[in-house]
């Protein structure tokens, strides 16, 4: 028994078509990926940051010496930064001849976008949180000028 459809003819308009409808899907495919799959900014490239609030008054020191930084601003709301700057300390009681409190600071910077991570430091200090706060800077400063210097 044969079938009708073996003898008819493919419509030559519609595969003249079908190359192009390819193209276009795919090439909307690749852009749609392109933009998934972008990775976080990289840490120069980062010009506004919010700073996350947190309970601890550790992030108060943080911002201080974040606003006289000419580098970057501060946003005042998440969705106007490239990033969020987090802190998390833990104070802990060294045990030695003289009692020793140490505060130990986990400050990161994420990508507000893709909510990577961008950067991260652990620093920790004996007693005083301003220096704690300045080491983190330091840091933070220091990092950054290498990720600009090597682009």
């Amino acid at each position: 028994m044969k079938s009708r459809f073996l003898h008819r003819r493919p419509l030559v308009g519609t595969w003249g078509i079908m190359p192009i409808l390819v193209l276009l899907t795919s090439a909307g495919f690749l852009a749609a990926q392109a933009s998934f799959s972008a990775g976080p900014l990289l840490l120069h490239q980062v010009r506004t940051i919010y700073v996350a609030q947190s309970s601890d008054d550790f992030v108060l020191l943080i911002k201080a010496r974040l606003e006289k930084w000419s580098a970057v601003g501060i946003a005042s709301k998440p969705e106007d930064a490239d990033a969020i700057l987090t802190c998390q300390t833990e104070t802990i009681i060294v045990p030695a001849k003289a009692v020793i409190r140490q505060t130990i600071a986990e400050v990161t910077l994420v990508d507000r976008r893709s909510q990577k991570l961008i950067w991260k430091t652990t620093k920790s200090a004996a007693f005083d949180r301003t220096i704690l706060a300045y080491d983190v800077m330091e840091q933070l400063k220091q990092d950054w000028r290498k990720s600009a210097s090597a682009y």
